[in-house]
């Protein structure tokens, strides 16, 4: 039995730390090419979208790399893993993410805007357009979402702010997808975080401070909002932890 207010792993979970361990373990040493998807879905009986899912994951905490045309493969100096458990699922502990996320992020934005090199500018930039095309493509848009706001953390030049991101970036998966879930029914909710998105962009690159600290701001403020505002049918599906793909529009 699990323990009261612990939800069990999902699948992708449980991939992607039992992969984190053999990496930290010295089982798969940095620079190792992984399995391909079908392979990984194979050795753990699950399916496909499973495994992609435990990749983001792995991406999104600096575990591994992707490389066009080659695979997935271990990155050099690996991050720490994230050795919590993941809190019950539900609204209240989404929103509570959030709340830790703004504290964090409208600083990180603001800096970025006072620190951010061109490189760093242009990554940002580039983020912003992988997201879009993730959501043209038809897909979650998760791990790109997660990379444009590390590229913000990273454009602040200070790491402290990428290490904490990258400590909680396990809870902030989750909770991404509940949020992206829960807009992409809705396209004028979509438009609406595209222009967030776009405002904090355009603040950093002509240097604003002010403009991107709101902008981040506002950005989870309205973030917040909506969840709050999510059909019932999704918010049951994230008391229940059921994948929100499952659910009725």
């Amino acid at each position: 039995m699990s323990e009261p207010g612990v939800r069990p792993p999902k699948l992708s979970e449980q991939i992607a730390a039992d992969l984190t361990r053999d990496v930290h373990a010295g089982q798969i040493e940095p620079g190792t090419r992984l399995p391909t998807e079908a392979v990984l879905g194979a050795r753990y009986g699950v399916s496909r979208s499973a495994v992609r899912e435990a990749m983001s994951m792995l991406r999104s905490n600096g575990v591994i790399e992707s490389r066009r045309g080659s695979g997935s493969f271990v990155v050099e100096a690996p991050t720490v893993a994230l050795a919590h458990k993941l809190p019950e699922p539900g609204l209240d502990a989404v929103i509570e993410i959030f709340e830790l996320r703004r504290a964090l992020e409208t600083d990180a934005a603001g800096l970025a805007a006072e620190r951010a090199n061109r490189a760093q500018r242009s990554r940002i930039r580039n983020a912003l357009i992988e997201i879009e095309e993730a959501d043209e493509a038809g897909e979650s848009g998760v791990a790109q979402d997660l990379a444009f706001h590390r590229a913000i953390a990273e454009a602040a030049n200070n790491d402290y702010f990428v290490m904490v991101l990258d400590f909680y970036s396990r809870f902030l998966f989750r909770a991404i997808s509940v949020s992206r879930g829960n807009e992409a029914r809705r396209s004028p909710l979509m438009a609406q975080v595209v222009a967030e998105h776009e405002a904090i962009v355009a603040a950093i690159t002509v240097g604003d401070s002010g403009a991107a600290r709101a902008a981040a701001a506002a950005h989870m403020d309205n973030g917040m909002r909506r969840l709050r505002d999510m059909s019932p049918a999704l918010r049951r599906s994230l008391e229940t932890g059921q994948d929100l793909d499952e659910t009725c529009t």
